[in-house]
């Protein structure tokens, strides 16, 4: 679906919008990480030489991390509106799906009672064929009748011992046959007719149920497509809201990372105001050490999973170790002056 296709993309773009920025702000963490491991504090005074480039890049990495925040909210709501249409969407096939439904009713009803009446149709056809044929027979047998009539008749004119026998007989029943193969006729007459009606009847059912069948056909054809569209509508919302909620979990990770900076460059700045002798206090590592946990988080998310990020994680995660191994050697130079 286009729609599909158009979030797809959403998200990818807004996946790299969200690296981008996350880049800088890991490459900066990694510098405030090269810079503790590297600071210059001097003997006397405890001034570090490079406090101000530290609290560059700390600051730059907050920026950059509110800028990836930015990106994530800017990609829920595009999914918002993806998710809004798609539901949309959804809710009127489903109407259209129950209108098909009622539609599909409705034909199948009238289909039956079609089927019903061209069962009747065809059975009153079956008994005016057979109506039909029994007139023919009739016919059939007067006019054998008529023959044997006139063949008595012809007997009796020729035998002189019983004259009026054949004069009166034989003339009787040749009109009577007749009389009765009139009416035969006419019976068959109206058979005819009834066996033309019934038949017209059963062809213009048997077309009805025909276009009904046809029509029964092509609705079961239209509810099979919109379960189709619907499925995969329902598959992209599914897909749609496990992003969503990918995106929304990277922006808590991402705004959990700015609170954790906030509060670095707040230890940083106390640490000035105190003695400058920051580098090596140890709520400072551990907001550090917090600070790389959220980025791991962070770039955990399958959206974000990039060479150049992971990269820069193992990059950060060997400089974390290095500055704990510095303040762990600061702590045991510290213990050594105090016993002297």
């Amino acid at each position: 679906m286009a729609l599909a296709g158009s979030y797809e993309v959403a998200v990818k773009n807004a996946a790299k919008a969200v690296i981008k920025p996350l880049k800088i702000c890991m490459c900066s963490l990694n510098s405030v990480y090269e810079a503790l491991i590297d600071a210059d504090v001097h003997p006397v005074t405890g001034y570090c030489s490079n406090y101000g480039y530290i609290r560059t890049q700390i600051e730059q990495a907050w920026w950059s991390l509110q800028r990836s925040d930015e990106a994530a909210s800017t990609c829920l709501r595009s999914l918002d509106k993806s998710l809004e249409t798609l539901t949309q969407d959804e809710g009127k096939l489903e109407w259209k799906k129950n209108d098909t439904k009622k539609i599909l009713g409705n034909l199948r009803t009238n289909q039956d009672s079609n089927k019903e009446m061209l069962k009747e149709s065809q059975g009153a056809l079956k008994q005016a064929e057979r109506n039909l044929s029994s007139a023919r027979r009739t016919v059939e047998e007067q006019e054998k009748r008529v023959e044997n009539a006139k063949e008595c008749a012809t007997v009796g004119l020729v035998v002189t011992a019983i004259p009026f026998v054949g004069w009166v007989v034989g003339p009787a029943m040749v009109i009577g046959s007749a009389i009765e193969i009139s009416e035969a006729s006419s019976a068959i007459e109206i058979a005819e007719e009834e066996v033309e009606k019934f038949q017209n009847q059963a062809d213009k059912y048997e077309d009805k149920v025909s276009n009904y069948r046809s029509k029964i056909s092509r609705t079961n054809d239209s509810i099979t497509q919109i379960d189709y569209k619907l499925n995969q509508i329902r598959k992209e919302v599914k897909v749609m809201k496990r992003q969503r909620w990918g995106i929304a979990e990277l922006q808590r990770k991402v705004r959990s990372a700015v609170h954790l900076l906030r509060v670095l460059s707040g230890k940083v700045n106390v640490m000035e105001q105190q003695t400058r002798m920051f580098i090596l206090h140890q709520p400072v590592v551990m907001v550090m050490e917090e600070v790389l946990k959220s980025t791991r988080e962070i770039v955990g998310n399958e959206l974000l999973c990039n060479a150049g990020v992971l990269s820069i994680i193992e990059k950060m995660r060997v400089n974390n170790q290095r500055l704990k191994a510095v303040c762990a050697s600061q702590n045991t130079d510290n213990d050594m002056m105090q016993y002297f």
